[in-house]
């Protein structure tokens, strides 16, 4: 599995390693080995430096794992135009097509505590949901329900995709269609 993480880069000259391009070779090694195959070592040779050059910008494995999740969710585009349905359709299609690239991902967001651009997404989709006017409590359980879709369906995906299925952006969008059906037919809880 280690020859799969190394690639031919140019070595970095001192100094010049700085967090955007760390995260952008931390991007590109994981959604091609892997959440799981992700280490510092491997980082450093995808990024042309040393294992103590990353060590200087991330501090320990749990960083890492911790900046690539901000990173997957940052990349997560949340719109702006429509009714609610359209933009939380939008929301959850567009962090299906940055998480299904990153193998492991949707494991990963599940063993980590929600902070920064994850809080900043969640807030986003249960600010469109508020737009429909439901109970706070309605629209909590909305969301769960379509977080729950998110990250079961991105990681169906990276299970199926190893026995060569292929459908999965229509597997994802037909629940999402489903979900969003019933929640617009569901009334409010009295209070």
């Amino acid at each position: 599995m280690a020859a799969r993480t190394r690639r031919a880069v140019s070595v970095l000259p001192y100094g010049a390693l700085d967090r955007e391009h760390l995260v952008k070779h931390l991007l590109e090694l994981a959604r091609r080995v892997g959440v799981e195959n992700v280490t510092m070592r491997a980082l450093a040779a995808e990024a042309g430096t040393s294992a103590s050059s990353v060590y200087y910008h991330v501090k320990d494995k749990a960083a890492l794992l911790d900046l690539l999740a901000e990173s997957v969710l940052g990349s997560i585009a949340i719109p702006t135009e429509g009714d609610w349905e359209q933009r939380i359709a939008e929301l959850h299609t567009n962090a299906w097509r940055a998480m299904v690239e990153v193998p492991g991902i949707a494991a990963l967001l599940q063993q980590r505590p929600l902070t920064g651009v994850a809080n900043v997404m969640d807030s986003a989709a249960k600010s469109i949901m508020a737009e429909s006017d439901w109970p706070t409590e309605d629209i909590d359980a909305g969301h769960v329900v379509l977080y729950i879709h998110l990250l079961g369906s991105v990681q169906l995906e990276h299970h199926l995709r190893s026995s060569g299925s292929d459908d999965a952006y229509a597997r994802f969008n037909q629940g999402l269609r489903v979900i969003i059906a019933g929640l617009r037919t569901c009334r409010p809880s009295e209070a």
